[in-house]
C-alpha cells in the first residue's frame, strides 16, 4: 500500500465550502488564530489556500 497524496482542490472542482469560508474568512478579519485539524485527505489545505485567495482578491 502506497501513501497517494495529490494537488489541493482549485477552481471549478473546490466546490460546497462556503459556509466554513465565510466562518473562517470573519474569524481571521477579526485577529482570531485558527487551526485546522481533521484527518488527512479531508481538504483542510483546500480550504486553507481557498481563503488565501480570497482574502488576496480582497486586499
Amino acid at each position: 500500500m502506497r501513501s497517494l497524496a495529490g494537488a489541493p482542490v482549485t477552481g471549478a472542482d473546490f466546490f460546497n465550502r462556503d459556509a466554513e469560508l465565510r466562518l473562517l474568512d470573519a474569524k481571521v478579519r477579526g485577529g482570531t488564530h485558527i487551526l485546522l485539524a481533521g484527518q488527512r485527505r479531508m481538504g483542510k489545505t483546500s480550504v486553507a489556500e481557498e481563503l488565501g485567495r480570497r482574502l488576496q482578491d480582497d486586499g
